[in-house]
């Protein structure tokens, strides 16, 4: 038989575990919700950078267009030569 006087050592030996582990747990927890929280982050940061170059980018291009103008075209005939001119 079980001496009693080490009953509650081992219960609160058990009691330390639990709770340690509770906190592990928990630890672990903010950890993976630190990167999931991050991992958005970088995500969203991407996007916002392509937005950005994409937006640049038809500024650009506006910009150009109205310098420039609109484009003309020409039509060039050339017109044969006749013979007996010189």
């Amino acid at each position: 038989m079980e001496n009693p006087a080490s009953v509650p050592v081992n219960d609160a030996q058990r009691e330390l575990e639990q709770r340690a582990l509770r906190n592990v747990r928990s630890l672990v927890d903010k950890l993976e919700g630190a990167d999931a929280r991050r991992g958005e982050r970088n995500v969203r940061l991407v996007a916002l950078v392509l937005a950005s170059m994409v937006g640049v980018a038809a500024l650009a291009a506006l910009t150009l267009w109205l310098v420039r103008g609109p484009v003309q075209s020409h039509t060039v005939t050339a017109v044969p030569a006749r013979a007996g001119a010189r």
